[in-house]
């Protein structure tokens, strides 16, 4: 029987895909925590967070599985382990990976784990646009990392110039789970949003389902909504460094859309990745070869790598 331990709702997203397809004899059930006694019962998890969780609760046999497209910040010489090659990561003998530039970095790190690249499962659930295309615009922001001005968000220098699209497009927007519910003085994003008249929706599978286009800064979200076959725009704030080399979003698979360096030009890279012409969509999918090693059936590959891992 795996178990899978998911402290937040957004790394259930992927472990679920996961565990169903798993054989219903070995499926366990999504936890968000763990009894606290020592354990070899194998135990999936998507964070660095609930690894640490699955060791301090006793579980010996854990696979980690990457919730995102597997962005780390090695070019600054960061080893954080939030993330691929990071410090702190020996509690798992199995690393899942969607491509193989987080593989490489866990395999050096760590070389007697085991370490597999299945795609991203979470791909398999995601659904494509429905309905008419109207120019519905969405929009999501990563939450204010401190590990370096990569994790940090755009949304300073940005979202002024976003409010000035609402009345030419349908404005849908979203962000990040850890920036959703928080702000200093308590008002939550998405009552920022209303105050301009933007929808919130918290769901990014309901942006699938809805969005024309999706303009995001540095989150595994472009890469996923890219890979749905849509156009993104792709937010560099001032902040984030050109001299810096962490690979896929910063920078070699940045051309996943159309980048927008001046908040100014926004509208006109809306417009522009609105019309996805051929040389805009060679480039996605070159940017999208380089994050996923697979598109589809990452679920059951990953199913199949833990079966075996438990044997």
């Amino acid at each position: 029987m795996i178990d899978a331990l998911a402290s937040a709702p957004h790394y259930s997203d992927h472990l679920s895909a996961v565990l169903n397809a798993l054989p219903a004899g070995v499926r366990g059930s999504v936890m968000t925590t763990l009894p606290e006694k020592e354990c070899a019962c194998p135990t999936l998890v998507a964070s660095y967070g609930d690894l640490k969780r699955a060791q301090n609760a006793g579980r010996s046999k854990v696979a980690i599985m990457e919730h995102g497209s597997g962005q780390s910040y090695g070019g600054r010489g960061i080893s954080h382990g939030s993330y691929a090659g990071g410090r702190g990561r020996e509690g798992a003998s199995l690393f899942l990976h969607p491509g193989q530039h987080p593989a490489a970095r866990d395999r050096k790190m760590y070389p007697g784990a085991r370490v597999e690249v299945v795609g991203s499962p979470f791909l398999d659930t995601l659904p494509k646009r429905e309905g008419t295309p109207d120019k519905t615009v969405a929009f999501t922001w990563h939450f204010n990392g401190a590990v370096c001005p990569e994790t940090k968000t755009a949304y300073p220098v940005f979202f002024p110039e976003i409010v000035k699209l609402a009345g030419r497009y349908n404005l849908i927007g979203t962000a990040h789970p850890m920036l959703w519910n928080h702000g200093r003085t308590g008002s939550r994003i998405a009552d920022r949003y209303r105050k301009y008249s933007i929808e919130p929706v918290e769901s990014f599978t309901e942006i699938c389902r809805r969005a024309d286009v999706l303009i995001a800064d540095n989150t595994s979200a472009m890469f996923a909504f890219a890979a749905t076959g849509r156009p993104v725009v792709v937010l560099n704030a001032p902040w984030y460094s050109r001299k810096v080399d962490h690979g896929l979003r910063f920078w070699e698979a940045s051309e996943v859309g159309v980048n927008c360096n001046d908040p100014a030009a926004l509208g006109e890279c809306v417009e522009e990745a609105l019309a996805d012409p051929p040389a805009q969509q060679a480039k996605r999918e070159a940017a999208l070869d380089l994050v996923y090693a697979y598109r589809e059936g990452a679920s059951q590959r990953a199913a199949d790598v833990l079966m075996d891992w438990m044997q």
